[in-house]
């Protein structure tokens, strides 16, 4: 794929990204603030039923009141003016037959009278508590088992009887909607308080009439509302496939516009939402897809008013702006792209140029002087570097950076030749650095000693150092040492070091004073201020004896084939080379038969893997115990294995020495 591909493609998929991420946020606010309108259209619309519905419940309420008020006053003043007159009959006339028929065509008028202005028929009877509990009102249709609203008896309104009388509300046999308002006037002035229900005694007028008749200009305001709220439904600017519905609480409806079937026995938890918060509000998922459902309670009906529209419609309005935003959105792709192509066109074509220059300069041997002019020369005729532009400014970049590359490759052909050279010399002072050391691998082991011996430098030539040699008493001369620093330096210090050494242990000085002969003579000519590290000893087979001196060297392992470790832990004076006047002390240790002595540098313990965790004493004392019982060189063979797998592929990072001296018994000593 070509540059001017990439181009144009980036910059086409770019403003195709930057219009779709557009669109879709654009599609996410409006989607939003759409749903969030309708919600509150709804919350509106529902208020608005709402407050028309209750102002209509309360003029429902204050008509019925109105009946019961004036329905009330009328019963009461039959009542009394019935008492008033049985009264003063009953005070002029003596008992008998004819008093009894005047006292009831005197009701009978009375009632007869208010049923014509209450438009409803009017009971009036004289009667007795006792007849009263016994056999109801049959007139009325009360039973006597019946309750009135307050659930009280016949016998408990009786019991509980004030002189004036008291009104009660009760359901009629005919059903629970049938109702009948009754007033209990006791006749007699002197009825105690607590009634007696004996058959003849304790008279009682008792007034009532149905309501049903009478709250019938309520029923007629409300189903008038009814009606009004309907064409309202119908005038209400609502969605075509909406639902708009009022319904009791006992699932009948009673206005509808709208299809109910598609969230029918879906909405029964939203009912119970509404019930007990006023409202709710949530999408509801159907066979033909959403809807937005919002159900208000109307407490005072018990009635619910649902509102429901299908989320496409109401997605509708977003869903067409989108897509007139996408046809806009890929016009401009179509634009861009075109406009883009031209121009990467015309830009890159210097750009081919530079590309075919260099196709040549990469053939060309950059090995070849001949090779570098040519590559100098083509350019500047080659290339346009006098453009004012980007395309000149890389123009110019370009030669420039060849002459500089040129330059740098006359430079690193002669640092090569001048690598090589230094190359030559490093490898042969590697060799006369291991020509110095002993190789102490060779030497066979005798009675009561073994040796062998171990380095890794960690460059070409390395600061390390050990030493093994017989003095003229047959004592055994063991060097183990370190030098501060790496590479050359630390070659030549260490180089002169085991020179110093090795002449104060053969002219006859123990450990302790070669150390401080050695120190002295390095301190006095040390100009860099290096320093070694230097573990001195003098070793008897025959004996074991083990004199050593220790100037700030790593601390040996003393092991026997068992495993059993100890460390020789005396330090007899600081580093090597360091301070001037230093006078260390000897120490003295014995190795048992089979006993070996593991000597080191630090650059066995710090060894480190790809965690920058050091390989440390525990490690290194764990895999000799494992190993106590090798032959030297078996041993440092093993440590060396176990310091490789724990470090990996990290490269070494100082030089690795082991030098080891074993009391060896041989074949016959063992036997005996």
């Amino acid at each position: 794929m070509t540059l001017r591909t990439k181009l144009s493609l980036s910059v086409g998929c770019a403003v195709a990204i930057s219009i779709i991420v557009t669109l879709i946020l654009t599609w996410q606010r409006i989607s939003r603030f759409v749903l969030t309108s309708e919600e509150m259209h709804f919350m509106t619309i529902a208020q608005t039923v709402e407050n028309n519905l209750q102002s209509s419940y309360q003029e429902y309420l204050a008509a019925k009141v109105r009946v019961v008020l004036y329905t009330k006053g009328q019963l009461r003043s039959i009542t009394m003016d019935a008492r008033n007159d049985l009264q003063a009959l009953e005070k002029g006339l003596p008992p008998s037959s004819v008093r009894n028929m005047l006292g009831k065509d005197l009701l009978s008028n009375h009632a007869g009278e208010h049923s014509r202005m209450l438009d409803e028929d009017v009971t009036i009877m004289l009667t007795t508590a006792g007849k009263l509990r016994a056999q109801g009102l049959p007139a009325l249709k009360v039973k006597v088992q019946s309750r009135d609203v307050k659930q009280q008896s016949i016998a408990d309104v009786l019991n509980n009887l004030p002189q004036d009388g008291e009104f009660s509300l009760w359901h009629t046999t005919e059903g629970n909607n049938d109702r009948v308002l009754i007033f209990f006037l006791p006749v007699d002035e002197n009825t105690p308080a607590n009634i007696s229900f004996s058959p003849d005694s304790n008279r009682v007028l008792v007034a009532g009439l149905r309501l049903t008749s009478l709250f019938q200009e309520a029923e007629n305001l409300l189903q008038n509302r009814l009606d009004a709220a309907k064409r309202n439904f119908e005038h209400l600017p609502f969605y075509e496939h909406g639902l708009l519905m009022v319904r009791d609480s006992n699932g009948k409806e009673l206005i509808k516009r709208g299809d109910e079937q598609p969230l029918k026995g879906r909405l029964e938890a939203l009912y119970a939402v509404a019930r007990s918060q006023g409202h709710a509000a949530d999408t509801v998922d159907t066979d033909d897809g959403e809807y937005l459902c919002h159900i208000a309670w109307i407490g005072a009906y018990q009635w619910y008013f649902i509102m429901a529209a299908p989320m496409d419609v109401l997605r509708a309005p977003s869903s067409t702006l989108v897509s007139r935003l996408i046809l806009v959105g890929l016009a401009i792709v179509i634009v861009a792209s075109l406009f883009t192509i031209f121009m990467v066109i015309r830009t890159l074509r210097p750009l081919g140029k530079l590309r075919d220059c260099t196709s040549e300069l990469a053939a060309l041997d950059p090995t070849s002087t001949s090779s570098l002019e040519a590559m100098e020369t083509m350019l500047f005729k080659r290339l346009n570097l006098h453009r004012h532009d980007e395309l000149g400014d890389l123009a110019r970049s370009f030669a420039s950076m060849t002459q500089e590359l040129t330059r740098n490759i006359r430079a690193s052909m002669e640092a090569m030749t001048e690598q090589k050279h230094l190359e030559g010399e490093l490898n042969a002072a590697k060799d006369i650095q291991m020509g110095i050391l002993p190789n102490l691998n060779s030497v066979k082991p005798e009675p009561g000693f073994a040796v062998a011996a171990f380095l890794e430098p960690a460059r070409q030539v390395g600061g390390d150092l050990y030493d093994c040699f017989t003095l003229a008493d047959g004592r055994k001369a063991v060097v183990m040492g370190d030098v501060s620093g790496k590479g050359v330096p630390a070659a030549l210090f260490m180089t002169m070091s085991v020179t110093l050494v090795r002449y104060a242990l053969r002219s006859g000085l123990n450990p302790a004073q070669a150390l401080t002969q050695v120190n002295t003579l390095l301190e006095e000519h040390n100009p860099g201020s290096m320093f070694v590290t230097l573990f001195l000893a003098l070793y008897s087979p025959d004996t074991g004896e083990l004199l050593y001196a220790n100037g700030g060297h790593c601390l040996p392992y003393v092991m026997d084939s068992q495993g059993t470790q100890r460390q020789l832990n005396h330090l007899s004076g600081p580093l090597v080379g360091a301070m001037p006047e230093v006078e260390y002390l000897l120490f003295k240790d014995v190795l048992a038969p089979g006993e070996s002595c593991f000597l080191y540098t630090d650059g066995l313990t710090e060894a480190m893997n790809a965690s920058k965790e050091l390989y440390g004493d525990e490690r290194l004392a764990a895999c000799l115990a494992v190993h106590a019982a090798s032959a030297p060189f078996a041993l440092q063979e093993a440590v060396f294995a176990d310091i490789c797998a724990f470090r990996g592929n990290e490269p070494p990072s100082d030089d690795i020495t082991m030098l080891t001296i074993c009391r060896h018994v041989v074949a016959h000593e063992k036997a005996a």
